[in-house]
C-alpha cells in the first residue's frame, strides 16, 4: 500500500493512502481531516487525498507509518 505526507502551505498536509483501513480510521476518529481527492478505478475506490490540519501531523505521521516529505519546486 502506498502512503505519503507532504505540506501544503504553513497551516496544512497533505495525505494520500490506498489502505482501506487508515481511510476507515481517518473518516471515524479524525472529523477535522477532510478528503481532497477520491481516485477510482472501474467504479471502485483505490485511493483518497486529505487535507490535514497542522496539529495533526504527528499522528498521521504514525498512521501512515511515513515522514512529511519536503517538495522543492
Amino acid at each position: 500500500m502506498t502512503n505519503s505526507l507532504w505540506r501544503i502551505d504553513a497551516d496544512y498536509l497533505a495525505a494520500y493512502t490506498e489502505d482501506i483501513g487508515i481511510m476507515a480510521r481517518i473518516r471515524r476518529y479524525y472529523p477535522d481531516v477532510e478528503p481532497m481527492a477520491r481516485y477510482y478505478r472501474a467504479g471502485k475506490r483505490i485511493a483518497v487525498q486529505y487535507r490535514v490540519p497542522n496539529r495533526r501531523k504527528r499522528s498521521m505521521r504514525r498512521m501512515l507509518g511515513v515522514d512529511v516529505e519536503c517538495v522543492r519546486n
